[in-house]
This record gives structure tokens, sequence and C-alpha cells, in this order.
């Protein structure tokens, strides 16, 4: 019995999953339609940045075959220490309490000192361009003034 040529092809892409995709599931193969075991491979995360309001801007998209996940976010500053400047820390302090209901973007203090500006949305089925845009946009636009307030103080 001999094996057909393109299943013994499929065997270095299984191997190739093995060495990246561990653990499998039941959806990490496929069959085609020729009856060759395939490989589902998920789509990659997209990621870009831009620059605004003399910001560098990250945006990550990913997609689990029925919702995208968007998430935009930018590095603020920091708080510094008390030590360092302790009018300077108790203003941003402050002002960072003062803007936490906002609805399109959050500000997050990551690990007691970075400040990030942060935006989640999802959608049913794969983000588009003009989705990404919308989001940026809203987020943007609700952040500009607090960003102002901050900028004095960082």
């Amino acid at each position: 019995m001999s094996v057909p040529a393109a299943r013994l092809q499929a065997m270095p892409s299984l191997a190739e999953v093995a060495e990246t995709a561990l653990p499998f599931n039941p959806d990490s193969f496929v069959m085609t339609p020729e009856g060759v075991l395939g490989i589902a491979k998920p789509p990659r995360p997209a990621r870009l940045h831009f620059m605004a309001d003399d910001l560098p801007f990250n945006v990550a998209v990913s997609f689990d075959g029925a919702v995208s996940v968007s998430q935009i976010w930018a590095e603020v500053g920091h708080i510094p220490y008390t030590a360092q400047s302790p009018e300077r820390r108790r203003q941003l302090l402050g002002i960072l309490r003062g803007i936490q209901d906002l609805r399109f973007a959050r500000f997050l203090v990551q690990g007691g000192q970075k400040i990030l500006l942060f935006s989640e949305a999802r959608y049913d089925g794969q983000a588009t361009p003009e989705d990404l845009i919308h989001q940026t946009v809203l987020a943007l636009q609700e952040a500009r003034p607090f960003l102002r307030m901050l900028a004095p103080y960082l």
C-alpha cells in the first residue's frame, strides 16, 4: 500500500505546527476536499503603530473566527516617586482618580508608575479599517482634554 504524495507533503507542516502550537485541539486540523489532513492556522493578530498628539500609539487586532478584539494603547508618561516630586505625584494621582468613567478610553497605571491610555472594542466578524479608525477617533477625542490636563505634570 502506498501513501499518496499529498499526504506525505502534509507531514512537514504538521511537524512545524507541533513545534509552535502545542497543545493541539480538535480545531487545529482540517480535512481538505482531497482527503488530505491539513493545518488550520488561525489568522495572526495584526499590529499597527501611529503617532497622535506626540504619543506613539499601538494597535493590536485579533480574530477568533467569530469576534474581533481591537486594542489601542499608548504610554502617556510616568508617575514620579514621592521622593522625586511629591507635588507632581499628588497632582497626577488626583487627576487620574478623577477620570475613571470614560466611555471609550481608560487611563491605567501599570506597575505603579507607568500611565497608559487604553481602549478596547469587540466586533462581530472581522474588524474593518473603518472600525479601527472609528475606535481610534472616539478614544482620542475622549482622552485629548485629559491628556492636556496631565501634560504639565509628566
